[in-house]
């Protein structure tokens, strides 16, 4: 029973790393599309038409998806708010348990 529950431990472990890898790749490779893309829009716009830089709409709107997934990535891995939640609730049930046997 034990070691069942050890191997979907690490089970569970292996497809949370997964996860968590697979959105630090993918945020690499949308921040290099969109300095790719954003080099070649700042040339059009400056070859066709310096005095209007629309370039910069693209970039900050792109820009904010970016951070969106930058936050997803490295910040919240593999979880976000509910791992937060699971990981507080599990606490806060470890320390009702160590105060029932301080009584």
């Amino acid at each position: 029973m034990a070691e069942d529950n050890k191997k979907k431990n690490t089970d569970n472990n292996i497809e949370a790393a997964k996860k968590i890898a697979k959105n630090k790749v993918s945020f690499i490779r949308h921040f290099i599309s969109y300095i790719v893309v954003l080099i070649i829009l700042a040339i059009i716009n400056n070859v066709t038409s310096a005095q209007n830089q629309w370039w910069l709409w693209v970039a900050l709107v792109w820009g904010g998806f970016l951070l969106i997934n930058f936050i997803k990535a490295f910040i919240f891995q593999g979880g976000g708010l509910k791992k937060l939640e699971e990981d507080l609730v599990r606490k806060e049930v470890e320390r009702m348990g160590a105060g029932k046997d301080e009584k």
